[in-house]
């Protein structure tokens, strides 16, 4: 490699330094320069003049700088026994400190990270705070108690996060994430150009530094890059102007948000759920194929108190038919099941037919048939 083709190389490198975290140019090239014993840029463009080299080794250390600044994964299988988030079907890395195990995957540009016991995620905004969730009922073994494993598992976790964002950077176009001399920024979703940007979430007003320096999201309330605009046109003439967001500095070390939270199972009884027990009792209590479709089509309502009232069509269900799994799921589940006939179109016409065979299949032949003779009959006419 000659001498112009290794410094073209430390270059490029230090380019995609530069788009990967925001910085210029100029501060790129520093940096690689500073890495490899220099002052700065000059003074290893200067060195490089007297036939000074970067050897392999030199290069490959500089590689690993940019390459530290992108995500890279290795798939692992892992039998999970942790706290773990409802990603079980999603790839993952799996690691440990100190002997315990730990998971960590990305999921729409933001880090999860988890453990038995304990879960931490980092949201896709710099600015935004970790949050740091804990089982209420873990033991005193829970590593993420220990001040240092849980320093270390924040600093794995924000890593990754600081990999997906450079990851980010240097996809949007270079304007997006670099102010010019004005502060004007570049949407990256959109073709708007502006100093000044406002948050449809929070009604904020933001400087094109400040946007870009968080990536699009809004440093007041977190909105995402969709909700940022060059002009706060939602507003009406009587509506209060937006006020400027106020930013604490992005690269400060944030504490973390810590939180117990309760991870058993509940039953969460809501209208969906109580519906769907009751239909599927109802199903049971069919003996025909007739009953079968009343049960399907049957309207079922609960109210704020969780008691339900299932209606039924009465050409679909006989009227003095006790839905008796219905009533005992909806015994067991604590609630009151009221029953009542209405009448409404039916999807097929001699709804009788089902009553004579529980196949569905034997049914559609029947009232195919049915239709059959009933065409044949109009055509003589």
């Amino acid at each position: 490699m000659t001498n112009s083709n290794q410094i073209h190389t430390l270059k490029t490198l230090a380019k995609r330094y530069a788009r990967a975290n925001r910085l210029t140019q100029h501060q790129a090239l520093d940096l690689v320069a500073k890495q490899l014993g220099f002052s700065h840029w000059v003074a290893l463009k200067g060195a490089s003049k007297s036939n000074w080299l970067p050897s392999s080794e030199e290069l490959a250390k500089i590689e690993s700088l940019v390459g530290n600044s992108f995500p890279t994964y290795q798939i692992r299988e892992v039998d999970p026994n942790a706290m773990n988030l409802p990603f079980e079907d999603m790839e993952y890395e799996e690691g440990k400190i100190g002997g315990h195990t730990f998971r960590l995957m990305e999921a729409l540009d933001d880090v999860y990270m988890s453990g038995e016991g304990w879960n931490i995620h980092v949201p896709e905004a710099p600015n935004a705070v970790p949050v740091v969730e804990i089982a209420e009922n873990s033991s005193d073994s829970n590593p993420i108690h220990n001040t240092k494993f849980l320093q270390e598992a924040l600093r794995i976790a924000n890593k990754r996060a600081q990999q997906i964002r450079a990851r980010i950077a240097t996809d949007w176009p270079r304007r997006s994430t670099k102010p010019d001399a004005e502060g004007n920024v570049r949407h990256p979703l959109r073709d708007e150009l502006s100093n000044q940007w406002f948050c449809l979430h929070c009604n904020g007003a933001i400087t094109g530094p400040q946007i870009a320096e968080n990536l699009w999201h809004c440093p007041g309330c977190g909105a995402s890059p969709l909700d940022i605009f060059d002009t706060a046109f939602w507003l009406g003439e009587n509506d209060e102007r937006p006020r400027p967001v106020t930013v604490s500095k992005i690269d400060q070390i944030k504490e973390p948000e810590v939180k117990t939270v309760d991870t058993s199972l509940k039953l969460e009884l809501n209208e969906a759920n109580i519906s769907l027990l009751i239909r599927s009792a109802l199903i049971e209590d069919a003996t025909n194929a007739s009953e079968r479709l009343g049960a399907i089509l049957a309207e079922i309502t609960v109210d704020d108190g969780n008691d339900a009232e299932v209606a039924f069509d009465e050409d679909l269900w006989p009227a003095d038919k006790e839905p008796v799994q219905a009533l005992a799921v909806a015994e067991l589940l604590g609630v009151e099941l009221h029953q009542a006939m209405m009448w409404r179109p039916v999807p097929f016409a001699w709804p009788g037919l089902g009553e004579y065979t529980s196949s569905t299949l034997e049914y559609t032949q029947m009232m195919l048939d049915a239709y059959a003779r009933q065409g044949s009959k109009q055509n003589t006419k």
